[in-house]
């Protein structure tokens, strides 16, 4: 699920260079992820928390992968490895 979530925020957004943007949030089976996002060159920076604010997450994704922590711990994987999503498993808010 953990690799569903981070593929829905790390896709959905187009890839712009620009400041950080306003909070987003999304719903994946029943849980809300809210997090924003900044370019830092080619990546793109995900800062956030899932289980009403339980739970912090910061990603860096590449067009290879991401890196980064999910409840403080380490995630890294291929984007090959991410189930992509249909727009109806994903409510963003």
């Amino acid at each position: 699920m953990l690799k569903i979530a981070i593929a829905a925020a790390a896709l959905a957004l187009p890839a712009v260079a620009m400041a950080e943007e306003a909070p987003k949030s999304f719903v994946y089976q029943g849980v809300t992820y809210t997090y924003t996002t900044e370019m830092q060159g080619n990546t793109k920076i995900l800062k956030g928390s899932a289980y009403n604010g339980k739970v912090p997450f910061e990603l860096k994704v590449t067009k290879d992968g991401v890196i980064g922590t999910f409840n403080r711990a380490p995630v890294d994987f291929d984007m090959h490895e991410v189930q992509h999503l249909d727009a109806k498993d994903v409510v963003a808010k």
